[in-house]
């Protein structure tokens, strides 16, 4: 598969595990596809970053992690305005590169977030603002990721 139909591949199983999210659903389907919708939307992100960096002619693994590829990038081409960009967005508080980040990270690491607590030792709840579900964040989230997708495309050399 091509670099831009693995990205299209997985913002559509995103998308699909978000929506399955938004359903009303047990509480631990509901959960469970959250975080698959997260990783899923991780591994979208880092795709759409190598298929960023072809028409540099710097080839990256999406396997890699996050701060390896940019590395790697910024080692082979600091100019490309694509890596600019998602510097900037994990620079910034709040941006959603910065979050999605910060919590692949946290999960895959072991930390547990801020808005988590235990509930008992073999349980744990996932803390929530009332006024924030979860799936709007993940819902913001992936708009904006598809949105710099679509940007991304649209200003580069994509064919």
């Amino acid at each position: 598969m091509n670099r831009r139909g693995l990205t299209n591949a997985l913002l559509y199983q995103s998308r699909l595990m978000l929506a399955l999210a938004e359903q009303d659903a047990a509480a631990a389907q509901r959960q469970a596809c959250e975080s698959a919708f997260e990783v899923l939307a991780y591994r979208a992100w880092k795709a759409a970053v190598c298929e960023a960096a072809e028409p540099y002619g710097v080839k990256l693994a999406p396997e890699m992690l996050l701060d390896e590829l940019l590395n790697f990038w910024h080692r082979a081409r600091p100019d490309a305005w694509e890596l600019k960009s998602v510097q900037a967005g994990l620079e910034q508080s709040g941006h959603w590169m910065q979050q999605l980040h910060r919590d692949l990270n946290q999960w895959s690491s072991g930390l547990v977030s801020e808005n988590v607590k235990k509930a008992d030792p073999n349980r744990i709840a996932l803390v929530s603002d009332d006024n924030q579900e979860p799936t709007k964040y993940y819902r913001r989230c992936l708009d904006e990721l598809q949105q710099w997708v679509d940007d991304v495309r649209a200003q580069s050399d994509h064919s």
